[in-house]
């Protein structure tokens, strides 16, 4: 069978690494939106001496036709990619193209569903594999897995999970293309939901209103993927990038945001909407990453609100 990936991120790497070292792919493309995984992609492909590409969204149609004619794909394993398969591109492997979409679907449809998944608490996570039609993420299903989503997990780490688990699947799915066994399930439109880009405002701690295990699901989604959750104060702005539950809670009327201890090496306690609080370990300011009590040293202290 021959094979040619489209792998736009590192979630796709594993199953990459895998297709090269066992000589299965024959042709690798990219985008040129990742800069990182053009140079990733033709390390890994050097290895091989696997042919790569670059394509670009001006001339994608024309570029993308040209490869198939070139290599003679019988399927193309697609691991992120970000410009939409043309139609008229979808029938000429004989396999088709096959997506592999790093969360459940059809309920996690769209571009960055790890972010909203570690941020609305869902209690699994899991890669869809799915043959690709003429819009995302809507195919008929061929292979799912799912395991449970730790509340501890950030994005980095449900990154590698998925991954792996990706690739485990690319081996799966590669002897049910051989032996015919697949069997296609059209996926139910009744239980889908779409999850777009991550607005900026979507990004920030509203100490307002969310309570303590909201503002750790927001840090743990933005660890490292956007550095930690921004907050500010004073018109500065930082962004909180690990956290813990904090071990007492806010006293009786104290307004949520407000910094109730502070010191190196025991980071910062802060109030949050439902009387529980956090405490800051780990904070990105523009000055660098450090341990969260060293903020002491840019004049933050006990007593300061921070803005929702």
């Amino acid at each position: 069978m021959r094979i040619a990936v489209l792998c736009n991120d590192r979630l796709g790497l594993p199953a990459l690494q895998q297709l090269v070292q066992n000589r299965l792919a024959q042709a690798a493309a990219t985008s040129d939106r990742s800069p990182e995984m053009m140079t990733i992609m033709q390390q890994v492909a050097a290895q091989a001496r696997i042919p790569t590409q670059v394509f670009t969204r001006k001339n994608f149609e024309a570029q993308l036709l040209a490869w198939l004619e070139s290599h003679k794909p019988d399927v193309v394993l697609v691991k992120t990619f970000p410009f939409r398969i043309p139609a008229a591109a979808l029938g000429i492997p004989k396999h088709g193209f096959i997506n592999f979409h790093y969360a459940p679907l059809p309920q996690y449809r769209g571009s960055n569903p790890l972010f909203w998944m570690i941020r609305n608490r869902v209690p699994n996570a899991g890669v869809t594999v799915h043959r690709m039609d003429e819009q995302f993420d809507t195919g008929p299903i061929l292979l799912r897995h799912e395991f449970p989503l730790r509340p501890e997990a950030t994005f980095g780490i449900l990154t590698s999970q998925l991954a792996h688990a990706g690739a485990s699947l690319t081996a799966q799915l590669l002897q049910g293309l051989a032996a015919g066994t697949l069997k296609e399930e059209p996926q139910d439109n009744a239980h889908a939901a779409w999850y777009g880009r991550v607005k900026p405002a979507e990004l920030f701690i509203n100490w307002k209103t969310m309570t303590q295990p909201e503002v750790l699901a927001l840090v743990r989604a933005c660890n490292p993927w956007n550095r930690g959750a921004p907050t500010r104060i004073r018109g500065w702005m930082f962004a909180v990038t690990d956290a813990s539950p904090g071990t007492e809670d806010a006293p009786a009327g104290t307004a949520p945001g407000t910094i109730l201890g502070i010191a190196q090496g025991g980071g910062i306690t802060i109030a949050c909407a439902d009387g529980k609080t956090i405490r800051a370990e780990v904070v990105y300011t523009e000055e660098g990453f450090f341990e969260a009590g060293r903020l002491q040293l840019l004049g933050l202290q006990a007593g300061l609100v921070l803005e929702s």
